[in-house]
């Protein structure tokens, strides 16, 4: 069974992109509909926090079966899941890969209101690459999951997938597939330009942020009338 999750006003606080569990997660590179302002990415072995009513609730009244029903202080493991985020007004994205990093920026603009987010983690299909990006907008947050791929990973404090051994061998077996894929990182795709959203006093100066999501503070660039 798939579920469709709206998380747009509590992106920031359900997806760890980080790590935190153990668990290494990976991204691919984010890619546009054809014709649209709609980005996508594939993420695989993501922590989601389960704990918000709001998020489970969409879950429950299509399948009050799933596996997230164990208990509503529950973080899963997604082994694979699709990101959505609609209405982009611009992105920038920074690879490392092979130890050298590599920029694309499509050109920083934003208004006041416009929300923000960052994404990212190991590369799903090249081996040696840590994706960063980040993506301000002006739509919808939605996250798809399949119920087949939910695995629960904790209740509190509790882990619920066999301890640190499970973890490290869920992210052997992980590199191994990357290992696999290993297809050649396009390096024309970048255009070099390394924006400034990647400086934390830009980022801190534009953009404050909520509990569960993030918005600007300022336009950019600044508009005539607060210049």
């Amino acid at each position: 069974m798939k579920y469709k999750l709206d998380l747009t006003d509590i992106y920031n606080y359900c997806i760890d992109f980080n790590g935190l569990s153990g668990i290494e997660s990976y991204s691919s590179l984010p890619w546009f509909e054809k014709g649209t302002s709609t980005c996508k990415m594939q993420l695989e072995n993501v922590s989601i926090n389960m704990d918000e009513a709001i998020l489970r609730d969409q879950i429950l009244s299509v399948n009050p079966k799933s596996i997230i029903n164990i208990s509503d202080d529950l973080i899963i493991l997604a082994q694979k899941a699709l990101l959505t985020i609609e209405n982009v007004c611009c992105y920038d994205l920074k690879v490392i890969h092979n130890e050298r990093d590599y920029y694309y920026s499509s050109g920083l603009k934003f208004n006041i209101k416009d929300r923000y987010i960052d994404f990212g983690g190991n590369d799903t299909e090249h081996l040696y690459s840590n994706i960063y990006g980040s993506a301000i907008f002006k739509g919808k947050v939605f996250l798809e999951l399949e119920e087949d791929k939910i695995v629960p990973l904790m209740i509190g404090c509790d882990d619920q997938i066999g301890g640190y051994e499970v973890i490290k061998k869920i992210n052997y077996n992980k590199e191994l597939e990357v290992k696999m894929k290993n297809k050649p990182l396009d390096i024309s795709i970048f255009n070099n330009i390394e924006s400034p959203i990647w400086d934390f006093d830009f980022y801190m100066k534009h953009f404050t942020s909520h509990d569960d999501y993030k918005e600007a503070i300022l336009d950019y660039p600044p508009s005539q009338n607060n210049r």
